[in-house]
């Protein structure tokens, strides 16, 4: 027996009235590289064409899919870059709430705080050194008062300068 020529195989496909551009489920899955259910799902969600007699028109199903398959590539990356804002804002939701919960604790102090009573003690410390040349009279009755009001302006110049060294 000869084998059937192409000319002869597309007659015999118009006689029996099939499109020889037309395959079946399983031709399509091969094709697209998923199994025949897959295929037959995507037709029933008519995502890819399928004629009355359950065919596939291969190059529009093809194309079909394709299309399909690179809109749900988009979405998967606007979905990802959706996600990845989500982390974002969960991240800083959870250091807003940590940081929250360690002033409840009092593990933290308000810098306002910090530098109120940092203030407070430089000011005691202050009033200290200013204070120092009249105690000195008064443990070492000796000095003279010249002695006392050089003490006085050296204090005041250690003052002075530590005053100038926080201005920088």
């Amino acid at each position: 027996m000869e084998p059937i020529t192409e000319d002869e195989l597309a007659e015999i496909n118009a006689l029996a009235g099939l499109d020889p551009e037309t395959v079946t489920a399983g031709e399509m899955a091969e094709w697209l590289g998923l199994t025949p259910n897959r295929v037959s799902a995507l037709a029933r969600d008519a995502v890819i064409p399928r004629d009355a007699d359950k065919r596939y028109p291969l190059r529009p199903a093809v194309k079909a899919y394709c299309e399909h398959a690179r809109a749900g590539a988009t979405g998967r990356r606007a979905d990802a870059e959706l996600a990845a804002e989500k982390l974002r804002l969960a991240k800083a939701n959870a250091d807003k709430l940590e940081l929250s919960n360690a002033k409840a604790r009092g593990e933290m102090i308000a810098a306002a705080e910090i530098e109120r009573a940092w203030a407070g003690v430089l000011r005691e410390v202050r009033a200290a050194f200013l204070a120092l040349p009249s105690r000195a009279a008064g443990k070492l009755g000796h000095l003279s008062p010249h002695d006392l009001a050089t003490l006085d302006a050296e204090v005041r110049d250690v003052l002075m300068e530590l005053a100038d060294d926080q201005g920088d």
